[in-house]
């Protein structure tokens, strides 16, 4: 099942440190880029090869890619195919020069409502607080459309080839993370940066309407409660 075929849970949340208790007021949210998250594979997993050696002939015909005139084409593309070292060194060179996932921009949810590692890690351990999304009201398309929302999957396997994504037009890999982030039970929107609002500090938000709120949750030590309150009433 790819991951947005997943039946999106009815209420999904947002661990939110204090400071940004105005996103309430603004009804607007950040989605970010990839260079803004700590994980350096993000939207960028790992990848077992680079291609098998039918892929990697079809990638170099279907580019028109001019290979060493030294060396018969098919030798070139055997040894590339049989060569850990010239896959590797070519999957870095593919995704380096990638662009189109730095178009994109995230906005991250979860379906734990009450995390105590995400309290402390989002929401300034405890001082923040969730604001809790009804994801079947209908003001909540402003966070999804034009876009895509999906549940992630967490794994440290790699992706099979490179290549073979590429050509499946498999776009999995937008929504995969490593083990050690699986206690975020995180969903993700991805939309595209063009879509969005430009702010300043090279910031893109996107409007949300404030009917598809559900509730908004805060512990003891919330900072911001009489904000909260106001808002609220």
């Amino acid at each position: 099942m790819q991951p947005w075929e997943y039946p999106v849970r009815p209420v999904l949340y947002k661990y939110m440190p204090p400071e940004r208790v105005h996103v309430l007021s603004d009804c607007r949210v950040r989605f970010s880029q990839r260079t803004a998250f700590q994980d350096d594979h993000e939207l960028q997993p790992d990848y077992a090869a680079f291609g098998t050696l039918g892929e990697i002939w079809r990638f170099v015909i279907g580019k028109g890619i001019r290979l060493d005139p030294r060396m018969p084409a098919h030798i070139l593309v055997q040894l590339i195919a049989q060569s850990p070292r010239a896959q590797a060194l070519a999957i870095h060179t593919a995704q380096k020069n990638i662009k189109s996932v730095d178009e994109l921009g995230v906005f991250c949810l979860t379906e734990a409502a009450d995390s105590d590692r995400m309290w402390c890690e989002y929401a300034d351990d405890g001082r923040g607080f969730i604001i809790a999304f009804n994801t079947a009201h209908a003001g909540f398309g402003q966070l999804k459309v034009p876009g895509r929302i999906g549940k992630v999957a967490y794994s440290d396997e790699p992706f099979g080839t490179f290549l073979g994504t590429i050509e499946a037009g498999d776009v999995g890999g937008l929504f995969r993370k490593r083990l050690r982030y699986a206690h975020e039970s995180e969903w993700r929107s991805i939309r595209f940066l063009r879509r969005l609002e430009p702010h300043q500090g090279n910031v893109f938000l996107s409007p949300f309407d404030p009917a598809s709120v559900h509730t908004l949750i805060s512990r003891v030590d919330c900072s911001v409660e009489t904000e909260l309150r106001q808002l609220v009433a």
